[in-house]
């Protein structure tokens, strides 16, 4: 009897029961010993469901084991120095000015009751109550912890070369012509930092659903990628693939290694190994491989929603180009179809996530994002020519004329609020529907021919 599904999809599938299995059980050595020993007796007998049940339990409790042995939640222990970036103001609280600001991991909110400038700190000692798993640094007795702002010579290798590299990037948009508020925004949509982006700007975005956009992801990674590839079309053969890696492992830092920048370089590396090897890899196998690859990273980032979100997004972007690849289209119409498919897959596979951790969906998201879609890669373009060439001047108006439309559009929200039991039966009604969708079309085909 065959197993439903390709080994790399159980061999996931497994890993993350692991994960979840760490947060109730702590594994011991002799179990996982047993485990592993009762898997390998299991391929003496000509069963394949014993030893795929044997199989299951003994990568889950592998899973948990090193997930508790090599990782810890708490991700900075406290006492430990910590070089920290405000981007931006997002308004008052009831007591506080609350910040929006990054580290290495990640971003995270900044309260405090006097004002904070735009720059790097090194925080010299973490409050021992309020840094928590949501990493928010909450005021510790009115005030923040002993913190240094920094200069750009005070800075660590790399956040010295990469604070360089952006305001060098930003000096050349400033002398191409290019106005304060598109280098603000090129900033964020090229470069992954904030902190110059003007706030009604952040502001649309984030209402209007378009958030994902000001995001590095793998859509930004992967236009990056495409030039790195006809720029390595000037060198030797065999320097092409190197040169590209070290250009998307360049770009992946410069950029703040974040969750979507990882999975997006990882994706990429996977990729070219196939190629090296002459192995090629379906986009299938490189999606679970990346997962796979990421959780062995970091187990914990299953349950970061930027992880989530990712994932799923380009989950639904497969299963969409998947069925447009049923039908006999001319290049013209598929191009178009493409557009209007990964941008309807990937917000209705993200819709149930969203509306579980923000509890309210944009109804504008899925119609801006589909006009978004052939318009990003054109700026982007326009901001990555700008750099060498002086035509902020021309496309200056043209480009803060669409920002300025995105800040007068008024948002339509609607409040929904999922708990965990409905948003999985929310994903399994769709899993449904794929799976019918696919019969019903295999069969259409074969009438067909």
């Amino acid at each position: 009897m065959p197993t439903p599904a390709h080994f790399l999809v159980r061999l996931l599938i497994y890993w993350i029961s692991g994960i979840l299995l760490s947060k109730y059980y702590v594994p011991s050595i002799s179990i996982l010993l047993i485990a592993f020993c009762s898997w390998l007796l299991s391929t003496y007998y000509d069963s394949v469901c014993l030893e795929e049940i044997l199989l299951s339990c003994s990568i889950a409790v592998l899973s948990a084991h090193l997930t508790l042995t090599f990782h810890s939640k708490k991700e900075i222990p406290v006492g430990e120095p910590l070089i920290i970036s405000i981007e931006s103001f997002e308004g008052n609280t009831s007591e506080y000015m609350r910040y929006q600001a990054q580290w290495r991991g990640g971003d995270f909110k900044v309260y405090s009751k006097e004002p904070i400038d735009n720059a790097y700190y090194l925080i010299k000692e973490l409050p021992k109550k309020g840094f928590n798993d949501q990493l928010v640094l909450f005021v510790n007795r009115h005030k923040l912890a002993d913190w240094l702002k920094l200069t750009e010579t005070a800075f660590h290798f790399p956040i010295r070369w990469v604070a360089l590299l952006r305001n060098s990037a930003s000096k050349r948009w400033k002398e191409m012509g290019f106005s304060p508020v598109l280098i603000g925004f090129y900033r964020a949509l090229i470069l992954g930092d904030r902190s110059a982006l003007a706030p009604e700007l952040k502001t649309a975005f984030s209402q209007l659903g378009l958030a994902h956009i000001l995001a590095i992801s793998g859509m930004h990674f992967g236009l990056c990628y495409l030039l790195f590839n006809l720029m390595s079309l000037l060198l030797p053969f065999k320097l092409r693939r190197g040169f590209r890696v070290i250009l998307s492992i360049c770009y992946a830092v410069i950029t703040g290694l974040g969750v979507s920048v990882i999975r997006a370089l990882i994706f990429i590396l996977l990729y070219e190994l196939g190629i090296w090897l002459k192995r090629p890899i379906t986009r299938w196998q490189l999606l679970m491989a990346t997962m796979l690859i990421c959780l062995m990273i970091q187990p914990y980032w299953i349950y970061d929603v930027g992880f989530q979100l990712s994932f799923t997004a380009v989950l639904g972007i497969f299963i969409g180009l998947y069925f447009l690849d049923l039908f006999e289209l001319s290049p013209p119409q598929k191009k178009l179809a493409q557009l209007v498919i990964i941008s309807f897959s990937a917000q209705l596979a993200v819709s149930p996530i969203i509306a579980f951790y923000f509890e309210e969906l944009s109804i504008l998201a899925l119609p801006l994002s589909i006009i978004a879609s052939p318009i990003l890669p054109i700026v982007m373009i326009i901001g990555g020519v700008g750099i060498f060439l002086p035509i902020g001047s021309i496309t200056n108006h043209l480009l803060t004329s669409l920002l300025e439309r995105l800040t007068h559009v008024t948002p339509r929200q609607i409040e929904i609020c999922l708990n965990l039991a409905e948003v999985i039966s929310l994903y399994l009604i769709l899993s449904l529907l794929v799976y019918l969708a696919h019969q019903a079309l295999h069969k259409w085909r074969e009438k067909e021919h």
